[in-house]
C-alpha cells in the first residue's frame, strides 16, 4: 500500500478530515422570467440518497452523505456539516459498490439539453445582432478536428489522445458535440483545468513564508471544483473562514495576505467584483470614482480580523535556534509556523484612517466606520444593502453575505466575465479587473445576458460553461485577436497559444496518455498533523511528530525558511511523486510526468511551466503566452522533446502501426488532433525513405507553431 494510502487509512472516518465553513447543500433554482433570457430550470440536487452508515474494512463506522467518487477517493458529509475524505479501498466491499452505484447514479449535466441549446442560442441572436451592426460577418463553422482538440484544450486543459481523436471523429450522431461537452465537464480533467485558471486568479502558492504551507488549501479548492460547489457559496466559504492555515483550508485565501490585509483587500475586491480600487489604498482614484475613504470603507470589514500572529513566530523561531539533531527536527519544527496564520475576529475594530490622510472626509487616526461601497447604477432599495448593524466579530459575515448577493451589482458579472474570457479568449469587457462601468463592454447587451445566466444558473460555473462550450459562436473558426478587444464582436473564439499549464499538460499526455487525469497530489491530510496549540511548542511535540511521520510514511516539505537557507523549499521529484493517490506518476529526467495542477504551485523558477508563462503567483492574472528563446530551447533540444521523442506513448503508438503512412497518421492525430493532408503525407513519407524516423517527425511536429495554437 501507498504510504499516502496507509496514512489516509489511520485517519478514516474521523472528523479530522477537511472542514468547510457552511453547509454544501444547493437550492433550487429560481425561475427568473425574461423576454431576452430564457429562465434555466431548477437542479436536482448533487447528494445522492439518503443518510448510509459506511463501514470500513476495519469495522470503523460512520453516518453521512454520499458526495463524490473522484480519483478513488469518496467524499461524503456528515450531519454536522463536516466534510470527510478517505480511500474507496478502505471501505468494506458492499460500501465499495455503494460508492460507485452512488457514483454511476448521480446525474451528469444537471441541466436538459434543449435548455442549454436555447440558453446557446439566445446568446448567439445577441451576437449576431453586434455582427450585423459592425458589418462584420460570422466565421464559418469549424471542422470536427479542429474543434475536438478546442474542446479538449479548453475544457480539461490537454489536447486529446489519438484514440479520443479517433473516437470523436468516427462519431456520426448528430448530437456528438454536445455529448462530448458534457463528458469533459464531468471528468476529472475538468478539475484540473479549472484549479489552474482559479490558482493564477486566486495567487495560490504552496509557501506563504517563513516554512508555512498552503496545501490544505490547496486540496480543499480541488475539492470544491470536484464536488462542483457553486461560485458564491465557495467564495463565501473563503471569506468566512476561521482558524489556522494547517487546520481550514477555507481559510487559506485570506490568509495569503495575512501580513498585508489591506493588500489583501484590494486584491479582493478586483478579483471577485471588477472593482478598481487599488489606486485607492493610497490617494483618490485618479480616474475612477474610488475615493481613498471608499477604500478604507470597505477594509475596516476586516478590521476586526487578526491573521498572522507574530508572536507565535518568534516561539517556534526560538525553538529552532535552541534545538540540536538532524536537519529533520528543524524541518519538522518549522512546519509549526502555519500556526501563527490564524483566522481569529476580535471583540472590536482596530482599522484607522492612515497618519498621512489628507482628504476633509475623514481625520488621519481616527477609527474606519464600516461602509459598503455603491456604484452609479446601484439602486438605494438594492437588497443586497439590507444590513442590520453588526458586532465587529461579524463584520467579515455581513461583508460575504453582501458579496456573494445575487442582487449584488458586480459579483456575478465579474465571474461571467472572466469565465467568458476563459472561454473565447476576450472578455465581453476588457480588462476583467475594471467593472466599475458596464455599459463599457464591447456589447453591453451581451454582458447583462450572461450576468443574467450566471444567477439563474445559481452560481454553477460548469453549467455556465456548458452554455458558453454550446454556443455557435464558440464552435466557430477562429479569429485573430484584435489590438483594441473591445472592438471584437465575436465572429468565433480568438486563436490563442496555449497556456504554460495547457502545453505541458498536453506534453504529458503525449509521453503517457491519458492516466496523469487520474494522479492527485494531496499534501493537506499531513500538513493537518502540525497543527497544535501555543502551549505545546515545544521539542516533545516536535519529536512526537518525526516519529509518527515515520511511523506511517508520511513526509513534511521544508518551507523557504527551514534551516535558514533560501531555496529550502525544493522537493526532490521521487519524494514529491510518492505523494500522489491514484497512482505514481513517472519521473524522467528530473521531471515528474503529471498535469500542472499535481505540481508545486507555482513551480520553480527553471521548470518549463514558468519557462512557458506561469505566474509566479505575487499577482492575480499575470500568467503569460509571449514567445521566448528559452521556450524554444526546451523544445528543440531540453529533457522535455527528449521525453516525446524518446519512449512516449504517442511515439510507441506510432511505431507500432503497419505501415508508413500510417505511422504519420498516428504522429498527426496525436500531436494536431487531425489527419494530415495529402501534401504532408507524400512530403513525410519521401523524408522518411531518407532516413527521417517516426521520432523525428515527432520533433517537427513538437516544434510546429500549430502544436501550440488553438485554432
Amino acid at each position: 500500500m501507498k504510504r499516502s494510502a496507509i496514512f489516509l487509512a489511520t485517519t478514516l472516518l474521523t472528523t479530522t478530515a477537511i472542514l468547510f465553513a457552511g453547509p454544501l447543500g444547493k437550492k433550487h433554482k429560481n425561475q427568473l422570467d425574461s423576454a431576452e433570457t430564457p429562465a434555466l430550470p431548477e437542479k436536482p440536487a448533487v447528494i445522492v440518497g439518503a443518510w448510509h452508515t459506511w463501514t470500513a474494512s476495519n469495522g470503523a463506522q460512520l453516518e453521512a452523505k454520499f458526495k463524490t467518487l473522484e480519483y478513488g477517493t469518496v467524499t461524503v458529509e456528515k450531519r454536522d456539516k463536516q466534510i470527510v475524505r478517505f480511500p474507496l479501498i478502505r471501505l468494506n466491499a458492499e460500501d465499495q459498490k455503494f460508492a460507485q452505484a452512488c457514483k454511476s447514479a448521480q446525474p451528469g449535466p444537471p441541466m436538459n439539453q434543449e435548455i442549454i441549446t436555447k440558453a446557446a442560442a439566445r446568446l448567439d441572436e445577441t451576437i449576431l445582432a453586434a455582427l450585423q451592426q459592425s458589418n462584420t460577418v460570422p466565421n464559418a463553422p469549424a471542422t470536427d478536428a479542429r474543434l475536438v482538440r478546442r474542446l479538449y484544450l479548453d475544457i480539461i486543459g490537454r489536447i486529446p489522445t489519438e484514440a479520443e481523436t479517433r473516437s470523436f471523429l468516427a462519431d456520426t450522431s448528430p448530437k456528438k458535440r454536445a455529448d462530448l461537452i458534457n463528458t469533459l465537464l464531468n471528468s476529472p480533467g475538468y478539475t484540473m483545468h479549472m484549479y489552474n485558471w482559479l490558482a493564477d486568479m486566486l495567487r495560490v502558492k504552496d509557501d506563504y513564508g517563513k516554512g508555512a504551507r498552503a496545501f490544505l488549501y490547496e486540496d480543499w479548492l480541488k475539492d470544491q471544483i470536484a464536488m462542483n460547489v457553486p461560485w458564491n457559496s465557495m467564495v463565501h466559504q473563503m471569506l468566512t473562514a476561521d482558524g489556522k492555515l494547517n487546520v481550514n483550508g477555507a481559510a487559506g485565501f485570506l490568509l495569503r495576505d495575512a501580513q498585508m490585509p489591506l493588500d489583501g483587500v484590494s486584491n479582493l475586491l478586483t478579483t471577485f467584483l471588477g472593482a478598481n480600487v487599488s489606486c485607492a489604498q493610497c490617494h483618490d482614484h485618479p480616474f475612477a470614482d474610488w475615493s481613498q475613504k471608499d477604500f478604507y470603507s470597505m477594509a475596516a470589514f476586516f478590521g476586526a480580523t487578526d491573521e498572522y500572529h507574530e508572536d507565535v513566530f518568534r516561539k517556534i523561531r526560538r525553538l529552532a535556534k535552541s534545538a540540536d539533531g538532524p536537519p529533520m527536527a528543524k524541518v519538522a519544527i518549522y512546519s509549526l509556523t502555519s500556526n501563527a496564520y490564524n483566522l481569529v475576529d476580535t471583540p472590536y475594530s482596530h482599522l484607522k484612517f492612515p497618519a498621512d490622510y489628507k482628504y476633509k472626509d475623514a481625520k488621519a487616526g481616527e477609527l474606519v466606520k464600516p461602509e459598503l461601497i455603491r456604484w452609479d447604477d446601484t439602486a438605494k432599495n438594492n437588497p443586497a444593502y439590507q444590513l442590520n448593524d453588526v458586532k465587529p466579530s461579524q463584520l467579515r459575515n455581513t461583508f460575504a453575505d453582501w458579496m456573494v448577493h445575487p442582487d449584488n451589482p458586480r459579483f456575478a458579472s465579474a465571474i461571467a466575465n472572466r469565465l467568458w474570457k476563459k472561454v473565447f479568449g476576450i472578455a465581453v469587457q476588457e480588462p476583467v479587473s475594471d467593472l466599475d462601468n458596464p455599459t463599457a463592454a464591447g456589447i453591453p447587451d451581451l454582458l447583462v445576458q450572461i450576468t443574467t445566466y450566471m444567477k439563474q444558473a445559481k452560481f454553477d460555473l460548469r453549467e455556465f460553461q456548458r452554455i458558453l462550450f454550446n454556443t455557435a459562436a464558440y464552435q466557430r473558426q477562429a479569429s485573430e485577436a484584435p489590438e483594441d478587444p473591445k472592438t471584437y464582436r465575436f465572429p468565433g473564439p480568438t486563436i490563442r497559444r496555449m497556456s504554460a499549464e495547457q502545453a505541458w499538460d498536453s506534453m504529458v499526455t503525449l509521453a503517457t496518455g491519458s492516466e496523469a487525469d487520474h494522479l492527485l497530489l494531496r499534501r493537506g491530510d499531513v500538513l493537518q498533523k502540525t497543527a497544535v496549540a501555543t502551549d505545546q511548542i515545544n521539542m516533545e511535540t516536535v519529536n512526537t511528530m518525526i516519529a509518527e511521520m515515520r511511523n506511517t510514511g508520511a513526509r513534511l516539505y521544508a518551507g523557504a525558511g527551514a534551516g535558514g537557507k533560501k531555496g529550502g523549499g525544493t522537493v526532490n521529484p521521487y519524494a514529491l511523486a510518492a505523494s500522489f493517490e491514484g497512482g505514481k506518476p513517472q519521473v524522467r529526467s528530473g521531471l515528474v510526468l503529471t498535469r500542472a495542477s499535481e505540481l508545486p504551485q507555482p513551480a520553480p523558477e527553471n521548470h518549463f511551466l514558468r519557462l512557458f508563462g506561469q505566474s509566479d503567483r505575487l499577482v492575480s492574472d499575470t500568467n503569460t503566452t509571449d514567445g521566448s528563446v528559452p521556450q524554444m530551447l526546451q523544445l528543440m533540444n531540453g529533457p522535455v522533446q527528449e521525453m516525446l521523442t524518446k519512449g512516449s506513448t504517442a511515439l510507441a503508438a506510432a511505431t507500432a502501426a503497419t505501415t508508413p503512412a500510417d505511422k504519420v497518421a498516428s504522429l498527426y492525430l496525436s500531436f494536431l488532433g487531425r489527419q494530415p493532408t495529402t501534401d504532408e503525407t507524400t512530403k513525410a513519407l519521401a523524408a522518411m525513405k531518407d532516413g527521417l524516423t517516426p521520432s523525428d517527425l515527432a520533433w517537427v511536429l513538437l516544434n510546429s507553431r500549430e502544436f501550440l495554437f488553438i485554432p
